[in-house]
């Protein structure tokens, strides 16, 4: 590509139309939008923290009209006629600061003299006075706080019936979650087992449905990349059997978000690299996955632009406006793949992290590259908007870029540098979540993954 704002004919013709709002110029191979101006599109790009964040390009697939025939021969136009279902229920309070909100949205979902059920962390937010500021706001508004402080990394089902039943004996009008992946997740499964008679591993086997949602919760992530504050799923682990297991229904989606980037900066430099690679890896993972909308689109080039320019940045130097704008495309990362799920990587991912212990992050970033090569071929009309999210010029220099935000935020690229061997392989595709390896568009077979694998050694 010349520029980000031009395309050459090679991607023409088949690319449909596309729509750039860094510009702002439209390259048009139909009438299907002929209507759309960039005085909207600059309309929709305001000039606030979401321009930066928000990717300037989405495609729209279209039955182009051939540049060599003449108008008086031309066909209709096929309609633009998608097919996908989209759920986006939460409310999204975003800003610095914006934490000061908390009592009000608190009262808004459960009304005056509520009594909540608040999950964190152990000892970090308590030992920087975050959880006292927290309480003092709640108490000064009437509202009742039942403190759980148990959020460990990785929690375990039973780790999720516990909470489950002190917020039951809290008897909680609604829950907050402070903290990051792992509060917000334990925050969701207690919310609705405290409603339900069975246990974790009964419902996350299938063994029992979910019948009802359970109090409403307000979610306020301390991190920038689990995005489990928009997101419908808690996951869980057993080290003991080496297993993961995920609870999953529309039920358990906060009612509220509140990201507030500066409880983002609490980040240590690992952690906001291992939280800023897994929302970008996920958004990479929604706009390759065989059920991608124009929605998640759109939302995916946002977040890719966003964490290409302003992850190392965040994760080195940890300034509010980098951390500001992670915060909010980990939300968007999110909102996109609550829709269209995190696939190939996050199959690989779950492999390491039981087998390796890996950092989540780490363990979904370190395939991002190879998987991206072979999906390009099965979504080539897709890659132009793509490049032009990571600001480079071919499939080859995205991956060196991706592989080099890897390392400069501190990640490996390689899986020796894990304690992955050669040796090790067989059990890392046998182990990998294979349902959702067959969400990618071009889905390897377990012989095609190990060679993946080996060529990342």
């Amino acid at each position: 590509m010349a520029s980000p704002n031009r395309l050459d004919s090679r991607f023409r013709g088949n690319d449909g139309v596309i729509i750039w709002n860094d510009g702002v110029e439209i390259e048009n191979n139909s009438a299907i939008i002929a209507s759309l101006r960039p005085s909207r599109l600059r309309a929709f790009a305001s000039n606030s923290l979401c321009q930066r964040a928000l990717m300037y390009a989405a495609v729209i697939h279209s039955q182009p009209t051939p540049a060599t025939r003449k108008p008086s021969q031309e066909k209709p136009a096929m309609q633009f006629t998608p097919s996908f279902t989209w759920r986006s229920p939460t409310k999204i309070v975003f800003g610095v600061d914006s934490l000061a909100r908390l009592p009000d949205e608190t009262l808004e979902l459960a009304g005056d003299g509520a009594s909540v059920f608040v999950v964190t962390g152990r000892a970090f937010l308590r030992s920087r006075g975050i959880l006292s500021a927290v309480e003092d706001s709640l108490r000064r508004r009437g509202i009742r706080a039942t403190f759980w402080e148990r959020a460990d990394p990785f929690p375990s089902p039973s780790d999720a019936d516990e909470a489950a039943a002190a917020c039951r004996a809290a008897r909680a009008d609604a829950i907050i979650a402070i903290g990051g992946g792992s509060a917000l997740d334990l925050a969701k499964a207690a919310a609705i087992l405290s409603v339900h008679p069975a246990g974790a591993r009964e419902y996350a086997s299938g063994g029992a449905a979910f019948e009802r949602p359970g109090p409403p919760l307000i979610a306020a992530p301390t991190t920038s990349g689990s995005s489990s504050e928009v997101t419908a799923g808690a996951a869980l682990w057993d080290w003991s059997e080496s297993k993961s297991f995920g609870l999953s229904s529309p039920m358990m989606l906060p009612k509220t978000a509140i990201v507030d980037p500066r409880l983002a900066m609490s980040m240590p430099q690992t952690l906001a690299a291992n939280t800023g690679m897994d929302a970008f890896t996920s958004a990479f993972e929604s706009y390759w996955n065989v059920d991608a909308s124009p929605m998640s689109d759109a939302l995916a080039l946002g977040v890719i632009r966003a964490y290409s320019r302003d992850l190392i940045r965040s994760a080195i130097q940890g300034d509010l406006e980098s951390r500001s704008v992670c915060a909010l495309a980990a939300t968007m990362s999110g909102v996109g793949y609550a829709n269209v799920p995190p696939n190939a990587c996050h199959a690989v991912g779950s492999a390491l992290t039981l087998g390796w212990r890996v950092e989540h992050g780490q363990s979904v970033a370190i395939t991002l590259a190879p998987f991206l090569r072979r999906a390009a071929p099965a979504i080539a009309h897709k890659i132009p908007p793509l490049l032009a999210a990571l600001e480079v010029q071919d499939l080859d220099a995205a991956c060196a870029k991706i592989e080099r935000i890897i390392r400069a935020t501190g990640l490996q690229t390689r899986l020796t540098a894990l304690g992955v061997n050669e040796t090790d392989l067989p059990q890392v595709v046998e182990t990998a979540r294979w349902e959702r390896v067959a969400q990618h568009p071009n889905p390897p077979t377990r012989a095609e993954l190990g060679e993946m694998l080996r060529g990342i050694l």
